[in-house]
C-alpha cells in the first residue's frame, strides 16, 4: 500500500477508504454477557430514521447511559450494570444502528450523538451519569457539550478527537498526507447531513464545555487502538476539569470489566472521592 501510495495517492485512497467507513461484522453477546444482556427490558425507538433498540435495568430514582463503542453493543458492560444495579441505580443503554440486535448495515458518530441526545430528552431530567467506551464517549461528550444531557460523564478507553481515527487508519495502512486527506474529505461530505462539521465537532481539545460538566477518563497504558496520550494532553489542555485513572495490561475492551474501571465509574456516580483511586 505504501508502494501505491507512492505512485497514486487519490488511487490509494480510493481503495481502502471502504475499509475505513464500513461497521464490520456485529459483536455477539459472550457467555458472560448472557443473563445480564437477557434481563434487560428492551424497546426498539424511532431516531430520525433509524430504529434502536433500548435496554433498561433497575428501578432506581438516578439513572445511568452507558454508550458503547464503534462495533460494540450494550451487552458490553454487563459487569457494569450489574454493579450499578447492585447499587441501586437505573441503568439505560443501547445497540447502535448496524451494531448488536438494531437493523442496518451502517451507523456513524452522529448516530450516536442522536441517539444520546433522544434518550436524554426522553428522560425526566438529565442523567445522573453517562458511561461512554472509545468513539461512544466522544459522541457522548458532544452531546453533553451541547444540551443537558449529563454532568458526570465518564469515558472508557477515549477517543477525544474524530480526525484521530483517520490519522490511525492511514498510518497503520502506510497512506501518506495526501490519501489521508482525501479519506477526511470524503467523509466528511459524507456525514454532511448525519454530523456536519465532524472533524470539529466531534473534538474534545475545542469543546465548548459548561464548568460544572465533572469528566473522568479511565485509560490503560497498553491500549493499542486509543493512545494513552490523548488523554493526557486533554488533561493537561483542560486542566483540573478532565481526572485521569490509568490501567495496566487491560487493553481496549477488557477493561470494561476490569475491577478498577468499576471502582471509578461507582465512585464517579455515588459522587465519591478518587483520590484512593489514583496511579
Amino acid at each position: 500500500m505504501r508502494a501505491l501510495d507512492r505512485l497514486s495517492p487519490r488511487f490509494a485512497a480510493t481503495v481502502t477508504y471502504p475499509f475505513f467507513t464500513r461497521v464490520g461484522s456485529r459483536r455477539r453477546v459472550r457467555e458472560y454477557e448472557r443473563a445480564t444482556h437477557e434481563e434487560a427490558r428492551r424497546t426498539v425507538v424511532d431516531v430520525g430514521r433509524r430504529k434502536v433498540v433500548t435496554y433498561e435495568w433497575g428501578q432506581g430514582e438516578r439513572t445511568v447511559l452507558l454508550v458503547h463503542g464503534w462495533r460494540g453493543r450494550a451487552s458490553q458492560f454487563a459487569a457494569l450494570v450489574r454493579d450499578l444495579r447492585y447499587e441501586g441505580f437505573r441503568v439505560v443503554s443501547f445497540d447502535a444502528p448496524g451494531c448488536g440486535d438494531s437493523p442496518g448495515r451502517r451507523t456513524n458518530i452522529g448516530d450516536y450523538h442522536a441517539i444520546v441526545t433522544a434518550l436524554a430528552e426522553r428522560e425526566a431530567a438529565p442523567f445522573h451519569a453517562v458511561v461512554g467506551h472509545s468513539v461512544g464517549s466522544l459522541a457522548a461528550l458532544t452531546a453533553a457539550a451541547e444540551s443537558d444531557v449529563t454532568r458526570h460523564l465518564v469515558a472508557i478507553a477515549a477517543i477525544t478527537r474524530f480526525r484521530y481515527l483517520n490519522e490511525v487508519f492511514a498510518r497503520n495502512l502506510g497512506l501518506g498526507e495526501r490519501a489521508r486527506a482525501l479519506h477526511e474529505e470524503w467523509y466528511a461530505h459524507r456525514l454532511r447531513r448525519a454530523a456536519p462539521d465532524v472533524y470539529t465537532r466531534f473534538d474534545a481539545t475545542v469543546l465548548a464545555l459548561s464548568p460544572d460538566l465533572r469528566l473522568t477518563y479511565i485509560h490503560d497504558r497498553a491500549d493499542g487502538w486509543a493512545d494513552v496520550g490523548e488523554v493526557r494532553r486533554l488533561a493537561a489542555q483542560r486542566g483540573g476539569q478532565v481526572r485521569v485513572i490509568e490501567t495496566e495490561g487491560f487493553g481496549h475492551s477488557r477493561i470494561l470489566s476490569a475491577d478498577r474501571a468499576l471502582d471509578t465509574v461507582l465512585a464517579v456516580v455515588a459522587n465519591e472521592s478518587l483520590s484512593e483511586l489514583r496511579g
